[in-house]
């Protein structure tokens, strides 16, 4: 994998020269009658993908057919650590015709719940397509895998972003305490945001997807949105400089204005009541905005075993 040392070479991969769907089965992979590429792009978090790679449970595979068998897989909070040497190898393998690229919690300071299972994404990608990973130094809890497309001039990075708490923050820059989750949650925001410019630079298209621990507006959150500080700082800044900034389109809400669907659910919400909120999306490069087939949220609960937030989906047409 590459590290943040490469980042700069990252411009590399760039080579020289719709409808939105709420039915995950609406599209299939393959060339459209213009002969370009479909490719479906879906995540989840699974919120612990060990139990998925025992061979007495239920295999990915079945998570990825009820996925659609998209081109590229991208799963959040997968809680494996670095040091767990069967667990990596099962989970690189976990997919026949499938390449894994992966990013690992190894924050011995502020990952350390559960031993150190904490955070960590993975991202599975057909076979077929040639594929390069990158991963960045800074990135200590895990929480960001790009892969990278040189024939596609396209980007799709798997994020896990920061849930902000009250909970101290251990700068390693710093070498010692800096603040809370909550300014570590922007910090983060922030240093993403600067190495997408980056990858933009270089002439590639964008697809960022994932969870992003934030709901972009009132719509997005059911029965309240938190609009308290230090939470509407960072919805603030998320939309204008980080959305707004890199010209990203949140895809679902673009295409749906209206729409009410939720990827997070409290399993904890009493006698019923629905509280949930939208904090898992993807965002597209403007110029790919014509490109999208359709995106969606599978909102059945059968989808999300072992999990409190739904998968979701976009498909792109790209060049063959």
């Amino acid at each position: 994998m590459w590290s943040a040392a490469t980042t700069r070479e990252c411009r590399s991969l760039a080579a020289p020269d719709g409808i939105v769907a709420t039915d995950r089965d609406a599209t299939r992979t393959g060339p459209d009658s213009n002969g370009r590429k479909r490719m479906r792009i879906a995540a989840w978090n699974i919120e612990n993908l060990a139990p998925w790679l025992a061979e007495e449970n239920a295999s990915l595979t079945a998570v990825n057919a009820r996925l659609g068998t998209p081109d590229v897989l991208c799963l959040q909070e997968v809680r494996i650590r670095p040091q767990d040497d069967a667990l990596v190898q099962r989970m690189r393998e976990a997919l026949p015709g499938y390449r894994c690229h992966w990013s690992l919690n190894r924050d011995a300071r502020n990952g350390t719940f559960r031993g150190g299972r904490s955070y960590g994404v993975a991202t599975y990608v057909r076979e077929r397509y040639e594929s390069v990973a990158l991963t960045y130094d800074w990135d200590l809890e895990g929480r960001v895998c790009v892969a990278g497309f040189p024939a596609l001039h396209l980007a799709v990075a798997n994020v896990y972003a920061v849930n902000g708490t009250g909970k101290a923050y251990w700068d390693h820059d710093a070498g010692g305490v800096r603040g809370d989750r909550h300014a570590f949650k922007q910090r983060f925001v922030e240093r993403l945001g600067d190495e997408m410019r980056v990858l933009q630079d270089g002439g590639l298209r964008l697809v960022l997807i994932g969870d992003w621990n934030v709901s972009r507006a009132r719509i997005d959150a059911t029965p309240r949105l938190r609009s308290e500080e230090p939470h509407a700082t960072a919805r603030r800044r998320f939309n204008e400089e980080f959305i707004g900034g890199l010209d990203l389109v949140d895809i679902l809400r673009e295409r749906n204005p209206e729409l009410r669907a939720y990827t997070w659910f409290n399993r904890r919400a009493r006698n019923g009541r629905l509280d949930a909120a939208r904090v898992d999306f993807a965002l597209l490069s403007r110029s790919l905005e014509n490109d999208v087939i359709d995106a969606g949220i599978d909102p059945d609960p059968d989808a999300r075993p072992g999990s409190d937030h739904a998968p979701l989906w976009v498909t792109v047409r790209a060049p063959l």
